[in-house]
C-alpha cells in the first residue's frame, strides 16, 4: 500500500511538473539513498560509539547492583532462621528497596540512552537535509526523492554518494 501511494505522488509530481508551463516540460530529478547515507555518514558511527561506551558503563552499573541484590538475598535466606522477625523485615525492607533502586535505574539509564540517541539522529538528519537541499539548489534539481520512493531509476540520478561525502564533511568537526 506504502509502495503504490509513494509511486502514485512520484507521478502525480512528475506530471504537474511536465504540463506545468514554468518548467516547460523540463526538469531534473534526483534520488538519495538517505538510509545508506545516514549509516555511512563517520557523525553516525561516532555517535554510536559514544552511545556503545555509555551503553557498557550502563551495564557495568546494572552488574555491581544486581550482584548486591543477588549478595543481599542470599544473606537474608542464610539469617532467616536466626533473625529476629524484626531484623528479618529489616532486611528484607533493604532487598525490596535496593530492588526497586536497580529498577528506576535502568529506566533512568533507557530514558538517557533514547535522549542520547534522538539528540544524535535529530542532528544528522538536519544536516543532512540541509546537505541535499545544497546540492539540489547547485546541481538544479528540481526534484530529489529518497530512494524507498523510488521504484526504477538511473543509476546516473543516484546521488548519495555525493550527499554521503559532504556530510561527512560538515559534521567531521562534531566530536
Amino acid at each position: 500500500m506504502s509502495i503504490l501511494r509513494n509511486f502514485s505522488v512520484f507521478v502525480a509530481v512528475c506530471m504537474t511538473l511536465s504540463m506545468s508551463p514554468v518548467w516547460g516540460g523540463e526538469y531534473r530529478l534526483a534520488f538519495v539513498d538517505t538510509t545508506r547515507a545516514i549509516s555511512g555518514c563517520q557523525a553516525s558511527k561516532q555517535a554510536a560509539e559514544i552511545i556503545q561506551k555509555k551503553i557498557d558503563a550502563m551495564r557495568k552499573e546494572a552488574s555491581v547492583a544486581e550482584t548486591e541484590i543477588k549478595r543481599l538475598k542470599e544473606d537474608l535466606e542464610k539469617r532467616k532462621s536466626v533473625m529476629s522477625p524484626e531484623a528479618h523485615a529489616e532486611l528484607a525492607a533493604q532487598v525490596r528497596q535496593k530492588y526497586t533502586d536497580f529498577q528506576r535505574l535502568m529506566e533512568d539509564n533507557q530514558v538517557a540512552l533514547d535522549q542520547d540517541s534522538g539528540h544524535w539522529t535529530k542532528r544528522i538528519t538536519a544536516e543532512l537535509r540541509a546537505v541535499i537541499e545544497e546540492i539540489g539548489k547547485e546541481k538544479n534539481f528540481t526534484a530529489i526523492f529518497g530512494k524507498g520512493q523510488v521504484i526504477y531509476s538511473d543509476p546516473g540520478i543516484d546521488i548519495t554518494e555525493l550527499v554521503l561525502q559532504r556530510l561527512n564533511n560538515r559534521t567531521k568537526n562534531w566530536f
